[in-house]
């Protein structure tokens, strides 16, 4: 919890005196809050009965030397009558602008006091009263000496900081502080409250609209088989282009693929088989047995012309022999070619 305490050394003091330091000692929970980077503003409100009235006006807080107390110049403070007043402490983080408020329950009050120079009854001054007066003024202004023209000082630089957005029922707040790169601009943060919620406004609903007429069906017109909304050619379509015959000609059909394979089967049925195949080997070896035997007889046989004969006769079985032969491999290779052609067709 927050607190703060009032010196009661300075509680009171007079109106006009400029020269006086109210000393406050803030705690949290029972600790002294560090002052670093922080920004310290004293908060003035009217006080009636110790009862907090308006806020009036705002002060800087100066930390002391021994850095547990703050200080509240008198001179800060000229402006306000004499009278009651609550105060309250504002510790606000220059970096992260978080503001601590002491104290958290309540607040301090202070009272100026009236000096000698109150008049209540004006419409009764005293001669001797106006006299003191007129002396004062004359001292006054036999005291004022003009001084040297000073140089003139930096006006100081005001930037946009933050707006926070408060209740309705809150004070509005400011807060002036230096920026860390120029001491000589202040960036300024207000806290704005919330108007007050206005009454609903009432919902007002217009007459119903006459009802539209009905719309164009689009058709189809059936000379040019285009979309017509009315009397409209929209110039559209209703049904595509006719898509080209495909070449049939790219494509194997049914029927060639069996008549292919009809061709196929029948060149494997008329080959030969390897039973024939042999039986003709086996021929031609005994019809070559034959020959060469006949040939040796008619070697052996010493009558010219018989030899000569059976010259001839062995070279024209030898003849026979050679195309039957032939003729048994050439049936050998078209079975084989039949077999081969049967073997990659298509299945």
């Amino acid at each position: 919890m927050r607190k703060l305490q009032l010196d009661d050394n300075w509680g009171t003091w007079k109106f006009g005196d400029t020269d006086a330091v109210m000393t406050f000692t803030p705690k949290t929970d029972d600790k002294t809050p560090n002052f670093a980077n922080n920004v310290l503003t004293f908060k003035v409100a009217e006080s009636i009965n110790r009862v907090n009235g308006d806020y009036i006006a705002s002060a800087p807080g100066h930390v002391s030397t021994n850095n547990a107390d703050v200080l509240l110049n008198t001179s800060d403070l000229s402006q306000l009558d004499p009278g009651t007043y609550a105060v309250e402490l504002w510790i606000t983080d220059s970096i992260t602008r978080k503001t601590q408020i002491y104290p958290s329950d309540g607040y301090c009050f202070f009272t100026i006091d009236q000096n000698t120079m109150a008049v209540t009854d004006i419409s009764n001054i005293s001669t001797k009263t106006l006299e003191a007066v007129y002396a004062d003024l004359l001292q006054k202004i036999n005291n004022f000496k003009q001084g040297a023209a000073g140089k003139d000082g930096k006006t100081p630089k005001i930037i946009a900081g933050t707006v926070t957005k408060l209740s309705s029922d809150a004070q509005p707040t400011f807060l002036l502080t230096p920026t860390a790169d120029d001491p000589n601009t202040y960036q300024i943060d207000l806290g704005l409250p919330a108007g007050p919620k206005g009454d609903k406004g009432d919902s007002v609903q217009g007459p119903q609209g006459v009802p539209g007429e009905d719309g164009t069906t689009p058709h189809i017109d059936k000379a040019t088989g285009d979309w017509f909304v009315g009397s409209l050619d929209t110039q559209v379509k209703a049904q595509g282009p006719e898509a080209p015959m495909p070449d049939m000609s790219k494509y194997v059909t049914v029927d060639s693929l069996n008549q292919q394979l009809t061709t196929m089967n029948d060149a494997i049925k008329k080959r030969p088989t390897i039973d024939a195949l042999q039986a003709v080997s086996d021929q031609n070896g005994k019809t070559l047995a034959k020959l060469n035997s006949l040939i040796d007889s008619l070697n052996a046989s010493k009558a010219p012309s018989q030899s000569a004969s059976a010259s001839t006769s062995a070279s024209t079985s030898a003849q026979n022999s050679t195309s039957a032969s032939q003729a048994a491999s050439g049936a050998s290779q078209a079975a084989s070619g039949a077999s081969q052609a049967a073997s990659n067709s298509p299945k």
